[in-house]
């Protein structure tokens, strides 16, 4: 049986705890730190993630994961994929007043919804596992859906752990407010 074979209900339910333990099963397989988050969706992350050790300069840099699992992902020219991203959690990704910062990772699935290869040698997950920042994108405009673009380089992988969270995982500057100290309002 295949992911594609189940009802869109089911194929939901179990893509999702499938993706979210792709995210496990690979980050700890690179010697990342994941644990699930305290507050499942509630929060549009379901895994934070912590480089053990330095990187970027800091120590221990971690960042939120959101997870998604998708038949549909689709090739949009060379160099990227694109993702059907529901609204809201495209809207609650792309702000950029968030402590720990957030990250979309997206697993592909090949059609035929087929999730494991069992070889004599082991077995292989498969599919295509991208990840992007949305921080910083403008509102949609869209009712259901905004597709979003995920860098086909950008894999789960050590150097694409190392480069999230060296990118990502680390502090800003915090955000000032204007304010006119002065009461002048010209």
């Amino acid at each position: 049986m295949s992911l594609a074979d189940l009802s869109t209900g089911m194929r939901s339910l179990l893509g999702g705890d499938f993706g979210e333990h792709w995210v496990h099963v690979t980050a700890s397989g690179c010697g990342v730190l994941h644990e699930r988050s305290s507050t499942v969706d509630l929060t549009k992350a379901d895994i934070t993630l912590t480089w053990n050790g330095e990187a970027g300069g800091w120590r221990n840099p971690k960042v939120d994961v959101q997870v998604k699992t998708t038949l549909d992902l689709r090739r949009h020219g060379p160099d990227h994929w694109a993702y059907d991203l529901d609204v809201d959690t495209y809207e609650a990704l792309r702000h950029t007043n968030y402590q720990t910062r957030r990250i979309l990772a997206v697993i592909g699935l090949s059609e035929d919804g087929d999730t494991l290869d069992v070889r004599d040698d082991g077995t292989l997950l498969l599919g295509h596992c991208t990840w992007v920042s949305l921080e910083g994108n403008g509102p949609s405009t869209n009712v259901n859906t905004q597709v979003v673009y995920l860098p086909r380089a950008q894999v789960l992988d050590l150097d694409g752990y190392r480069d999230m969270l060296t990118q990502y995982g680390v502090p800003r500057s915090s955000q000032v407010p204007e304010v006119d100290e002065w009461g002048d309002d010209e």
